[in-house]
């Protein structure tokens, strides 16, 4: 699994991705990470962007994977790998639970 290049969060970049399978990740203007999910990479990213869920990010990666069950496998695992490293979710996983 590779992390695809960081690229600006907006709806003309998200409008070019694939609509596969994979995880993703939300930075704000310093990568920072502020959310981790899962799904139809280029549906979920311009779901957040439409309901505005995400307001602070500026920047998204994604990897792309062929199962659901490997997306909930690795979300689970870049969630828990975080909350080692920073004792907390990232700042909207909390929020959205």
């Amino acid at each position: 699994m590779t992390w695809s290049t960081w690229w600006s969060y907006n709806q003309n970049m998200v409008s070019t991705d694939p609509d596969e399978l994979g995880v993703y990740e939300l930075g704000d203007e310093s990568k920072n990470t502020m959310y981790y999910g899962k799904g139809k990479i280029k549906t979920r990213l311009m779901d957040h962007l439409n309901k505005k869920e995400c307001p602070l990010a500026r920047y998204y990666r994604y990897e792309k994977l062929s199962t659901e069950a490997e997306c909930e496998r690795r979300e689970k695992e870049l969630i828990e790998n975080y909350m080692r490293i920073h004792g907390k979710y990232p700042m909207y996983n909390e929020r959205m639970g």
